[in-house]
């Protein structure tokens, strides 16, 4: 089976997976802090983002073609580093997992379908998941290619529909509070879901040209940043901060206060649309990672044998991993400090550990030269 998916595929789907949940959760929990400068929190969020760009290049290249797993064992040894892949593989991909399963279900039953069992959304979800991964990463990307074009039009018919409802005063007057509150703000969309683009570090071995990984990287964190702009400038031109900070899920009510001539309305279908597609293949993304670099370190021949047992695991997690939705914003106080421990800290690990491991390897060749 072809198990590789080109540069535009990847790109694609990075775009998908950045965008994520994020764009139902993130409005009301910056405009707590940041009030009608959210926007601004979001550029600086971005910058901050591109500042670590050029550490998870470096580390690319010092992967000279092998997983991440299999790199992992060669800077820290077969054991150390197994563990270490299978310790970053359950705290990170597999935990923000289960984390969307459960996003998922409290929007489908705070939303749409309250009286559905929580079970039946997780499997449901979970039977695509599935059938994605086992058809491989051709698949997915060329599935990927086919649907991600229905998100911009989606995108562009509910950002038009809503030009006759903007106050750009709510977004005024800029800087009220000072840059603190900004910066502030900025911690949470920067560390969910931008610094988990660390994560795609694990595929690059998956694509047919690695050399447009990078190309890859950078246009999914500026497209995905520049909807993520427009996204909250219109919420919050709209809606105004205070309306903002106290909605659960403020880009999908503002969708909803759409009426063209009293006639069309509904918007909100368009938005559900949308972020099916995008946790879709978020989902996607974390199992796949998970399941091959798991697979990588126990030389398991046939990746595919873990996916039901990890998905019988993550419905269980998700039923229990927070008792309500009021329980995200006391999340998000302390995510971003454990986002920098994957996302900054783990990385920087990586990156000089391979730099000391070439630098030893060099003096090993010169000597072992010297020496003939």
């Amino acid at each position: 089976m072809n198990e590789m998916f080109t540069g535009r595929q990847a790109t694609l789907w990075f775009i998908l997976y950045l965008i994520g949940n994020g764009f139902l959760l993130l409005p009301s929990v910056l405009a707590a802090t940041a009030k009608q400068d959210v926007w601004l929190s979001v550029l600086l969020a971005i910058g901050f983002q591109m500042a670590l760009v050029p550490m998870y290049i470096a580390i690319s290249k010092q992967m000279q073609g092998k997983s991440m797993a299999i790199h992992l064992q060669t800077l820290f040894g077969r054991r150390v580093g197994g563990l270490a892949a299978i310790a970053f593989v359950l705290l990170v991909p597999y935990l923000n997992l289960v984390i969307t399963l459960r996003h998922l279900d409290d929007f489908i039953q705070t939303t749409m379908m309250p009286e559905t069992p929580s079970e039946a959304i997780y499997t449901f979800m979970f039977v695509a998941v599935y059938y994605a991964i086992r058809s491989g990463a051709a698949v997915i990307g060329r599935s990927v290619e086919i649907l991600f074009f229905v998100i911009p039009l989606l995108y562009a018919l509910v950002t038009f529909a809503l030009v006759s409802k903007l106050d750009y005063n709510n977004l005024l007057p800029m800087l009220e509070y000072g840059w603190k509150p900004v910066i502030r703000g900025s911690f949470p969309i920067f560390a969910f879901p931008f610094m988990e683009t660390v994560l795609f570090l694990f595929l690059k071995n998956r694509m047919k040209n690695p050399d447009l990984w990078k190309r890859s990287v950078v246009w999914s964190i500026l497209i995905s940043g520049a909807m993520y702009l427009i996204m909250f400038v219109n919420t919050t031109a709209v809606l105004g901060q205070e309306a903002m900070s106290n909605l659960t899920y403020a880009s999908y009510f503002v969708v909803r206060t759409i009426s063209i001539a009293d006639f069309i309305e509904r918007f909100e279908i368009a938005v559900t649309i949308f972020w099916y597609i995008s946790i879709f293949y978020r989902l996607v993304l974390l199992m796949y990672i998970t399941v091959h670099v798991t697979a990588d370190v126990v030389r398991l021949q046939n990746p595919s044998a873990l996916l039901v047992p990890l998905m019988v695991i993550a419905l269980v997690m998700a039923r229990s991993i927070w008792p309500d939705t009021s329980f995200l914003f006391e999340m998000f106080r302390i995510w971003p400090y454990y986002a920098a421990c994957y996302g900054i800290a783990f990385p920087l690990l990586l990156w000089l550990m391979g730099c000391f491991k070439s630098r030893v390897n060099r003096q090993s060749a010169s000597v072992q030269a010297s020496s003939d």
